[in-house]
């Protein structure tokens, strides 16, 4: 099971540094931390230390601005808190829903990443929630 391996990690003090790492360093760092938040997303239990690790608005930030890998990488990580409820608002508030919608656009690079493919995940669980209806288009 990935819990143990999960609560160990996060126990150790990684959140912080991985939340940092996007926040500051290299374009690869940032993937690489993205990825690490993703893998660690897996497990249900951490997603809400993610977010109180303020990890959404770099993975965000990530998503405006990266690398296409980058994006593709912040795009899993994000799919995977997303799968909580209580995180999907967070996500629309942290403006993710227009670099999510331009990921989408098959024209782009990014489709080789398979960010698109992704993203619509993303938009799909955002969508099926009619709490988040009004709030997507206060920031949508």
């Amino acid at each position: 099971s990935e819990a143990p391996t999960c609560a160990l990690i996060v126990e150790a003090g990684a959140l912080s540094l991985l939340v940092a790492l996007m926040r500051a360093g290299t374009e690869q760092g940032k993937k690489n931390a993205a990825y690490a938040i993703a893998e660690l997303a897996h497990d249900a239990s951490t997603r809400t230390l993610i977010m109180e690790a303020s990890a959404l608005p770099p993975l965000v930030a990530l998503l405006h601005n990266g690398t296409e890998e980058g994006k593709a990488t912040a795009a899993d990580a994000i799919a995977w808190l997303a799968y909580d409820e209580r995180t999907r608002a967070l996500i629309v508030e942290a403006g993710a829903l227009p670099p999510l919608i331009a990921l989408v656009c098959p024209s782009r690079a990014c489709s080789d990443t398979g960010a698109g493919t992704i993203a619509c995940d993303i938009l799909e669980r955002l969508a099926a929630d009619p709490r988040l209806h009004e709030l997507a288009e206060e920031h949508g």
